[in-house]
Order: structure tokens, then sequence, then C-alpha cells
């Protein structure tokens, strides 16, 4: 069995500019769970526990369903968060403009995972998260309100089946399965 997601890879753009945003939370007393720049990405699907076989079958499903799909580009624009009960942050993401293309990707990919029994909602929010929030400094609304960049376009050829080993010092991702479109970029 294994932890396995379906995810875009973002460009190094992104990348960098996720760790200057880490950076400034951090000097502004945020702790948090980061994401390790390498390990940034755009989720479509968590799969959780999965058999390797599974995981075969469902990537030889969706090569064949994106054989023909046109590459596209998505747009990361402005940081964000989800709250926690309390009302204060629990999760610190970069948003990502949902436009046709992706929402016809995550719609293609969500029909294969169907026919496998999966279940997910059909009202896909794209983010990407960059911390699991653990503690947030006094006055953290005014401390996150001048955070912000200019638009990221990121290119999109293919979507990466993942495997996740969780290890105590944070998540290691593998490539399961690249699956191009065919077009590419």
């Amino acid at each position: 069995m294994m932890r396995t997601f379906i995810a875009i890879d973002v460009n190094d753009e992104v990348r960098r500019r996720t760790n200057e945003i880490v950076e400034k939370l951090v000097k502004r007393r945020f702790k948090a769970t980061w994401v390790k720049p390498e390990n940034v990405h755009l989720t479509l699907f968590f799969l959780d526990e999965i058999s390797k076989e599974k995981a075969e079958q469902i990537s030889e499903r969706l090569k064949r369903r994106l054989l023909g799909f046109p590459s596209f580009s998505f747009i990361v624009e402005r940081m964000g968060y989800f709250k926690g009960r309390n009302g204060k942050p629990r999760v610190v993401w970069l948003g990502v403009k949902y436009d046709q293309a992706l929402k016809r990707l995550y719609s293609e990919i969500l029909n294969e995972l169907e026919k496998f029994s999966f279940q997910f909602p059909q009202d896909f929010k794209p983010h990407i998260t960059i911390g699991r929030v653990k503690m947030v400094p006094e006055k953290w609304e005014l401390l996150l309100s001048d955070i912000s960049y200019d638009p990221i376009v990121v290119p999109v050829d293919c979507v990466v089946v993942y495997s996740s080993t969780l290890t105590p010092s944070g998540p290691i991702y593998s490539v399961f399965r690249k699956i191009k479109f065919e077009g590419g970029i």
C-alpha cells in the first residue's frame, strides 16, 4: 500500500515566491509546518492508501484518457488561508485562478477515478498549500494583509501520480508516474 495523490507540478517562479512568503511569515512569528520548496505542487486528488497495482491501473487509464488533452497554463494570483474553528488561519495557500482548462482537466480525471469507486467533490477549489499553521502572532490579520505578488503563469503539459512517505522531518514525495499530454507545450 502507498499514500498516493495526483498533482500538477509548479514552476521555479512559484517555488521562489513560496520561499519568499514563508520567510516573511517566519520573520513575523507565524509558526507552521511549512511545505519545502521542492514539494510545492497543486494537488488535484488525494487517493490515500492504495495498492501499487491500483495506482498502476489508474495511471494507465489516465494516460489513455488524457492522451489528446491540450497543454494549457494556469495563474497563481494571491495568498490566502483557510480558517480553523477559532477563526485563525490553519492552512496558508497560494490561490490558483480556476479557468476552463483546469476545470476540464479536473473533470476528466474525476470521471476516470469514479470508475474506481473514488468519490470527490465536483466543486474543486484549486490552491497550493504552503503551510499548516500551528500558531499565529497577535495582529496576524495585519501581518498578512501586505503580502502580495505579481501573478505567475504556470504552464501545464502533464499530471503526476505521486507516492508520499511520511517521515518525522516531513513527507517525501516520489514520482510514481508522469502522464504527459499528447501536444506538449
